[in-house]
């Protein structure tokens, strides 16, 4: 079987590690980019769920080594009180065994591709995917530099502004692949790190239309400051650097750390600007059509969430985990499956995959919207209910039931295992 990946972001990679461990050789990413590795300053946090997968594709090592565990989670009002200050991620690990960690996106992804066997022969750059055909027996792309690239399936990881998903589901104007709404927007990038602003931990300020978002390690803080958008404002409006002076310059005297020891403005004066900070829209969506014919979407491509709680990429991954499961056992069973058996192969990932995404982006939707107190409901929850009812109790009610059900590769052996007070669903 050949497999077409189209993207070499986190998904792309993390499918091309899983389709080796299944023994399936014969694959290409295609990359639009000059660049195969995404170069991104956000972060990005993995939860326990991703490493058991991680550990599974002998990545565990290479990925935790790139950061500390994470411990507290603080919540500030906009003079710096404390609303509330426990420990959420010391939870979720004593809960499921594995941490809560924060990586920078570009050291995360360079290793994902520097330990991807034979990468040069499997990952093509410059390769921008302008059309899609398929027949009852393989599955047709075409570049726009002209190259053509045939296989027995298609799987979309290129992001949500999928040109996969565009190509094959769009151009049919059918309604249920709408494009993503985005009502929200962050400012992301990082600073040396204050004294003001505890590490290995995430402080977070609430207020009114704004939330900041500090995420710290021993040396940086990495910001994520959430505002909701204009109204009436497009979809997919890109912003410029005068929205973000503009953004910048309201909010440079606002507290961000414990007893306001800390503005933005400071953390502002002293960006990291390799990578330079970047602002971008939160899309939300989780698509009603994942697959047709011998083509498949997974990850952002299927269902994007606001990155709040941060469960966009260990969906993602999940998802990928997912796929894979399905596409190993029809290969086992039939190496050269027909279009209806990978289409039913599909429809089973779906069907596993689709209504918990829509629950996690639900949530992550809501927590957003809780905190930038977008109305009076959401600065009563993270006011007053999220203090009273503690971090141990949402972890233990709202988030370790969702991890403890999580997917995981179900033809590669586990390796490092470590013991939690929640049994996994697969073990």
């Amino acid at each position: 079987m050949r497999v077409i990946i189209a993207g070499s972001g986190l998904s792309g990679l993390v499918m091309g590690h899983c389709l080796l461990r299944a023994g399936i050789d014969d694959f290409v990413i295609l990359e639009r980019r000059p660049d195969p590795v995404e170069r991104s300053g956000s972060v990005i946090g993995f939860f326990a769920q991703t490493f058991r997968i991680l550990d599974q594709l002998d990545l565990l090592h290479d990925v935790q080594k790139l950061a500390p565990h994470l411990h507290r989670w603080t919540h500030l009002d906009p003079s710096g009180r404390t609303i509330s200050d426990g420990g959420f991620y010391d939870f979720l690990e004593i809960n499921h065994g594995h941490p809560s960690m924060l990586f920078m996106r570009r050291d995360l992804m360079e290793v994902l591709y520097s330990k991807l066997p034979g990468r040069e022969r499997h990952i093509f750059p410059n390769k921008k995917i302008v059309d899609v055909k398929q027949d009852d027996s393989s599955v047709t792309v075409t570049c726009a530099d002209g190259s053509v690239f045939n296989g027995d399936v298609l799987v979309g990881c290129d992001g949500v502004h999928s040109a996969v998903r565009g190509l094959t589901f769009e151009a049919s104007e059918d309604p249920k692949t709408r494009p993503p709404r985005a009502e929200y927007r962050g400012l992301f990038g990082s600073s040396p790190r204050p004294d003001g602003i505890p590490a290995n931990n995430v402080t977070e300020t609430h207020g009114k239309g704004i939330a900041f978002m500090i995420l710290c390690t021993e040396d940086t803080a990495f910001w994520l400051i959430t505002t909701r958008k204009e109204e009436g404002a497009s979809d997919s409006q890109k912003s410029s650097a005068e929205d973000i002076k503009a953004l910048v310059g309201k909010y440079k005297d606002h507290s961000v750390a414990p007893g306001a020891k800390v503005t933005w403005g400071d953390l502002w004066q002293t960006r990291t600007t390799t990578p330079c900070p970047g602002m971008y829209d939160y899309h939300e969506s989780v698509a009603e059509r994942w697959y047709s014919g011998r083509v498949v979407i997974v990850g952002d491509a299927a269902h994007r969430m606001t990155p709040n709680l941060g469960q966009g990429g260990n969906s993602s991954i999940e998802s990928v985990a997912s796929l894979m499961n399905h596409l190993h056992a029809l290969v086992e069973e039939k190496p050269n499956p027909s279009t209806a058996e990978l289409e039913e192969a599909f429809a089973s990932y779906q069907e596993e995959r689709q209504a918990q995404v829509k629950f996690i982006a639900g949530l992550t939707g809501s927590y957003t919207r809780w905190a930038t107190w977008r109305n009076w409901l959401g600065w009563f929850m993270q006011s007053w209910m999220w203090p009273l009812l503690g971090d141990r109790f949402i972890v233990n009610w709202f988030l370790s039931p969702m991890i403890k059900d999580s997917i995981k590769l179900d033809f590669v052996e586990e390796k490092n295992l470590p013991a939690g007070k929640v049994l996994w669903k697969y073990h």
